[in-house]
């Protein structure tokens, strides 16, 4: 009966890891890289980001307008049912009535067509400064619409990277407690024997059963883990969240395009430079509101030809034209107070522009500074993981041994399994944090300074360990020989097919 119960455990887990078998059959293999270009061609994020840089064009375009000249043209025809004149053709043809039908014969009174043609032309001349001003607020802000798209496509690499490496992690997590189970199993099986045949009392076996029951709610919370880490990478890749996904790129391999350091002054961080368009278009907008108290004058002209024909269409001889030009000049006088009131409210925005361009410099120092801070901390962890995952191995093979050999008990070689498994985790998950770590500092520059997003988030594919966030990559001699140790060990090193 127990073996029937356990083998239907087996059979349950090996259900939840392969759910849908025919998806896993046409797998989508899927490299890092591959990962990121998807993403950056898929991305509603981008989209938003490039909607946001054609919007800024078009200002730009609508500001730098305001300096040419505005041409329009018009075409109109009305045609008159009844008039108020009507009634001096219809009058007698002689004397004072005809003579005022004469009057009348030649002008719009009364005509049954009339048409009118028209080109309008103007140009400002003098604005107070406001048309530049305008210009230079437009500038700023496609400026910071550019760094806005350059921010967008540096946090969506990062987050990609990081689901990417999370999914990774999580199919390791599921191999090292699936072969955690396995030895426990194994444990018992040899312990369930030795009871049967009186070599070990019936608690060592109580002990062993439970040691292994206790293995099958880990297997099953990390093929959970590992199930929302691939929903995860999924959404950011736009995939369908039945598709199944086979990651080519070993958790190991040092992406190329994540060796570089990223520049980490203040000033050449994104939000820095946003925050500095940003006041920019501020004091623009104190100029736009003091123009206002200038003269505004301009020119205009306006070409009207005009007929009145007695037929439906007119001949070339119908045709009267009117001609004007002018110069227009608006003084404010008397506004009670709306100029001087715009102009402190441009100047109060110009004060908090420099406020936040201040908090944005002080934000972005100390984003760099914990970065390199935890860099160092991601190395040594690292570095001491890959020596630990090393040395449990081999402490539980010794044990394993003892257990073999009848020189030790069941409670020993548990320890070492427990260690063991725990010490293999902590190593991948070291790992996943160092390359994560990696990306962020090499896409430091571009990325936003903003404290819910730009600290390097710990992976939740691994409970109960200790998760540590690097932010910065290092030189890859310094840390190839802690990048390679344990690999033997169970953790993965080459494709692993998710859900």
């Amino acid at each position: 009966m127990r073996a029937f119960f356990f083998a239907f455990l087996l059979v349950l887990l090996e259900t939840v890891g392969h759910s849908v078998p025919v998806a896993a059959q046409s797998a989508i293999p899927i490299s890092l890289d591959d990962a990121i270009n998807t993403a950056l061609h898929r991305g509603e994020e981008i989209d938003l980001a490039k909607g946001e840089v054609r919007s800024a064009e078009g200002n730009e375009m609508v500001a730098r307008s305001g300096m040419l000249p505005q041409i329009s043209a018009s075409a109109n025809y009305t045609r008159t049912l009844k008039s108020q004149y009507s009634g001096l053709s219809s009058g007698p043809d002689t004397g004072a009535a005809a003579a005022l039908a004469g009057l009348f014969k030649n002008l719009p009174f009364g005509r049954l067509n009339a048409y009118t043609l028209g080109i309008n032309a103007s140009q400002n001349i003098f604005t107070g400064g406001r048309l530049i001003a305008l210009q230079d607020a437009a500038s700023a802000r496609k400026h910071s619409a550019d760094i806005d798209l350059t921010a967008a496509q540096a946090q969506l690499v990062l987050n990609v990277t990081q689901s990417y490496y999370d999914a990774i992690l999580a199919d390791t997590i599921v191999k090292i407690s699936r072969d955690a189970l396995a030895e426990a199993d194994e444990v018992y099986r040899q312990t369930n024997l030795a009871y049967q045949v009186g070599e070990k009392a019936e608690f060592d076996a109580l002990r062993a059963k439970v040691a292994r029951d206790n293995q099958i709610p880990v297997v099953l919370q990390s093929e959970d883990n590992r199930a929302e880490a691939y929903y995860r990478l999924k959404q950011l890749l736009n995939y369908s969240l039945d598709d199944s996904l086979e990651l080519t790129t070993p958790i190991v391999d040092s992406q190329a395009r994540f060796t570089m350091m990223s520049d980490t002054a203040t000033d050449q961080r994104a939000s820095v430079r946003q925050a500095i368009d940003n006041v920019t278009a501020s004091d623009a907008q104190v100029r736009i509101a003091q123009s206002a108290a200038w003269p505004q004058i301009s020119l205009s002209s306006s070409y009207s030809p005009v007929a009145y024909p007695t037929n439906l269409f007119p001949n070339w001889n119908d045709w009267l034209t009117n001609w004007t030009a002018g110069i227009s000049i608006s003084v404010p006088i008397y506004t009670g107070g709306n100029i001087g009131g715009n102009v402190e409210v441009a100047r109060a925005g110009v004060e908090q522009a420099d406020a936040r361009l201040l908090q944005t410099r002080e934000a972005a120092a100390m984003d760099a500074r914990t970065a390199l801070n935890t860099l160092h901390s991601a190395e040594a962890n690292l570095r001491s993981t890959a020596g630990t995952a090393a040395e449990a191995k081999r402490a539980y093979d010794i044990a394993n041994v003892r257990f073999t050999q009848g020189i030790s008990t069941e409670v020993e070689l548990n320890d070492a399994r427990i260690q063991e498994e725990q010490a293999r985790a902590n190593w991948a998950s070291a790992v996943r944090n160092y390359q994560v770590a990696r990306a962020k500092l090499s896409l430091l520059k571009d990325l936003p300074v903003n404290p819910a997003v730009a600290p390097v988030a710990s992976s939740t594919a691994q409970s109960g360990v200790t998760e540590q966030a690097a932010s910065a990559p290092a030189a890859q001699s310094q840390s190839s020989q802690g990048l390679t140790a344990p690999l033997n060990q169970g953790a993965s090193s080459g494709a692993s097919t998710g859900p």
